[in-house]
C-alpha cells in the first residue's frame, strides 16, 4: 500500500502530463475552430486590383456579405492578379461552375449610371450564384457586369452578321415593336470577318423564335421611297438613339418549329434583305450567253415571266476548266454567269419545291425553257435574267461546265435589236443606190423645166391682168356681203326688240291684259242693249214681282 507521499507524487506526475496534453488539445480545438470560422478559400483570377484592398474588399449577394479578399499577389507570367478570399461556411454551398464574379464600381453605359454608392464606401466584388451542383475554388473575374441573371428564365440564340451594322451589348431585342431580349454579347471573328451576336430571349417569349424567322437591325428611322411618295416611320426614342433588333416570321408564312437554345440566324441590315437572305435553300446553275452582260450585275433578279426564281451570282463567273478559265478558251465564245435558283420563292416548303424543280427542269429545258437577257432599267442600263418557253429554240444536251449544270440560253432583247438594224442595214446595201440617185436627177431637171415655165406664164402682161379683174370682183362681193351683214344685223336688232323680257314684249303684254279688262267691262252693257234697245235714252224696265194665285183661278 502506498503512502500518501507516493500518492502525491504520483498524481504531481499525472498532472505533469495531463497539462500539456490539456494544452495541446485545446490548441487544436481553437485551431479548428479558427479555420472553421475562416470558411471556404477560393482564387480570384482578375485583371488588376484596382480598388482591391486586402482585408476590406467584400463579397457580397445581393448586398449580403458572404466573404473578404484577404491577399492578392501577381500570376505567375505577371499579365494578371490572383487573389484569395475567405468565403462564409454558410455560402460554400453558392461556389458552383456557373457562378459569376465582377466589381461594382460606377459605371456609365448605355444601360444608364451604376455603382454610385461605391463612392464613399468604396468597391465591392459581387457574387452572382449560379445553377450547377458541381463546385470549384478558382474563378476569372467578368470585366462587365452580366445584363441577365441566371434565374431569369428564357432562350438564347445566335446571329450571325457580315454587312449589317455593329450592335453594342445590351441593345434591345423587339418582336413587333414589343421588347422581348437584349443582345448578350458581341464578338468580332477575325478570321471569317464576322459579327457574332448572342441574343437572351425572355420566357415565354424565347417560344416566338422558329426556324424561318428573320432577324435584322431597325434603326428606329425607316424612311421608304416608292411610287406614291415618300413614307417616313419612327419608333420610340430608345429605338432611335440604340437602334434594336427586330424579328418575325415572314407574312404569307406559317410560324416554323421552334428553334432550340444556340441556333443560329442570320442579321439583315433591314427587312427587306432579311427577307431576300431567307432563301439559303437553292441550287446553282451556269448560263452560256453568246453575247454582251453588259449591265448584269451581281444581285440581279432571275425570274419566270415576272416571278422572280433566282438571283445571279457571279457575273461574268469564274470558272477554270483545265486550268483556263472557261470564258477564254479558245473553242467557247460563251460568256458564263452563275446564278442560283432558290426554292422558297418557288414555294414556301423548300423541300417541296426542289423535289417538284429537279424532278421537271429537265423537262422543261427539253420544251423550249432557256434563259435569256431583258433590259430592266431603261435609265441605268441594267438588265435581268429572264426564264420562259421557246417553243421554236434548238435541242441542247443536258452539259456539266466545272461541276456546274449549264442552263441553256436564247439570244433575246439587245441582242435581237441588234441582228434586225444588222438585218436592215444588208437590205440597204442590196439597194441600187447608183440607179435611184440616176432617176432623182431626172426628176429634178423636170421640176426645174417646169419652174422655168411658171416664171415665163408669171411675166405675162396677160397674167399680171388677172390678180386686178379678180381683184375687183372680189371687192364687189365684199361690199354685197357687207350690204347683207348689216341687214342681217338690223333684222336681229328688230326681233330682239320683240322678244320676251324686251320693252316692247312688255308694254304689249300690258295693253293685251288692258284690252281684256275693258272687254269684260262691256259685257253685260252689250247684253242689256240687246235686251232693251232704247235703254241709252229709256230707263230700263224691272221685272215685277210674281204673283202667286189661288187655286180657283187656276
Amino acid at each position: 500500500m502506498s503512502s500518501p507521499a507516493e500518492i502525491k507524487q504520483k498524481n504531481k506526475l499525472s498532472l505533469i502530463w495531463f497539462l500539456p496534453i490539456m494544452s495541446l488539445l485545446v490548441a487544436c480545438w481553437m485551431l479548428y475552430k479558427y479555420q472553421m470560422e475562416q470558411g471556404e478559400v477560393i482564387y480570384i483570377k482578375m485583371p488588376s486590383a484596382e480598388g482591391i484592398i486586402n482585408g476590406k474588399t467584400e463579397i457580397k449577394v445581393r448586398s449580403v456579405k458572404i466573404g473578404i479578399i484577404s491577399h492578392t499577389r501577381l500570376s505567375d507570367d505577371q499579365k494578371s492578379v490572383i487573389a484569395r478570399a475567405e468565403i462564409d461556411n454558410h455560402y460554400v454551398h453558392l461556389l458552383t461552375q456557373d457562378a459569376k464574379l465582377w466589381v461594382v464600381k460606377p459605371r456609365i453605359d448605355e444601360t444608364g449610371i451604376t455603382g454610385m454608392t461605391t463612392l464613399l464606401s468604396g468597391v465591392y466584388i459581387e457574387f452572382l450564384p449560379g445553377t450547377d451542383k458541381d463546385t470549384i475554388h478558382q474563378f476569372q473575374l467578368l470585366t462587365d457586369p452580366p445584363l441577365i441573371p441566371n434565374d431569369i428564365e428564357g432562350g438564347r440564340v445566335k446571329l450571325l452578321s457580315r454587312d449589317a451594322e455593329v450592335i453594342d451589348v445590351g441593345t434591345g431585342v423587339f418582336y413587333k415593336g414589343f421588347k422581348v431580349g437584349q443582345v448578350e454579347t458581341a464578338t468580332f471573328d477575325w478570321q471569317e470577318q464576322t459579327m457574332r451576336y448572342g441574343l437572351f430571349i425572355q420566357a415565354p417569349y424565347q417560344n416566338l423564335i422558329t426556324l424561318n424567322s428573320v432577324f435584322w437591325v431597325h434603326s428606329g428611322i425607316e424612311v421608304d421611297l416608292n411610287a406614291d411618295g415618300i413614307s417616313i416611320k419612327t419608333g420610340s426614342l430608345s429605338k432611335i438613339l440604340k437602334g434594336g433588333i427586330s424579328f418575325t416570321v415572314p407574312e404569307r408564312e406559317k410560324p416554323g418549329e421552334i428553334a432550340q437554345d444556340g441556333h443560329i440566324f442570320s442579321l439583315s441590315d433591314d427587312y427587306k434583305t432579311a427577307l431576300e437572305q431567307r432563301y439559303y435553300e437553292h441550287d446553282y446553275y451556269v448560263i452560256e450567253f453568246e453575247q454582251s452582260i453588259r449591265g448584269l450585275r451581281v444581285g440581279a433578279p432571275v425570274e419566270y415571266r415576272g416571278t422572280r426564281v433566282g438571283t445571279v451570282v457571279e457575273a461574268p463567273a469564274i470558272l477554270v476548266v483545265d486550268g483556263k478559265p472557261a470564258h477564254f478558251m479558245s473553242d467557247n465564245t460563251a460568256v458564263p454567269v452563275m446564278i442560283k435558283i432558290e426554292y422558297r420563292r418557288l414555294y414556301h416548303e423548300a423541300k417541296v419545291a426542289k423535289e417538284f424543280w429537279q424532278s421537271n427542269s429537265q423537262k422543261w429545258i427539253d420544251n423550249g425553257l432557256r434563259a435569256s437577257l431583258k433590259p430592266g432599267n431603261l435609265l441605268t442600263g441594267a438588265v435581268y435574267v429572264d426564264l420562259d418557253f421557246y417553243p421554236d429554240a434548238e435541242q441542247k444536251q443536258p452539259k456539266m461546265l466545272a461541276n456546274y449544270r449549264v442552263f441553256p440560253s436564247i439570244s433575246s432583247g439587245f441582242s435581237v435589236l441588234t441582228n434586225q438594224l444588222s438585218e436592215v442595214m444588208a437590205k440597204i446595201n442590196k439597194l441600187d443606190v447608183e440607179k435611184t440617185l440616176v432617176q432623182l436627177n431626172s426628176t429634178v431637171a423636170e421640176y426645174e423645166k417646169l419652174a422655168a415655165d411658171l416664171r415665163v406664164f408669171v411675166n405675162q402682161s396677160k397674167t399680171q391682168q388677172i390678180p386686178a379683174e379678180l381683184s375687183q370682183s372680189l371687192d364687189k362681193i365684199t361690199s354685197s356681203m357687207s350690204q347683207f351683214d348689216r341687214t342681217m344685223k338690223q333684222f336681229a336688232k328688230t326681233m330682239a326688240d320683240y322678244q320676251q323680257g324686251s320693252p316692247v314684249y312688255h308694254d304689249m303684254n300690258r295693253a293685251v291684259e288692258e284690252m281684256k279688262k275693258l272687254a269684260e267691262q262691256l259685257q253685260p252693257l252689250g247684253k242689256s242693249l240687246n235686251e232693251q234697245p232704247n235703254m241709252l235714252i229709256f230707263d230700263k224696265k224691272t221685272i215685277e214681282d210674281l204673283q202667286p194665285r189661288s187655286k180657283q183661278n187656276d
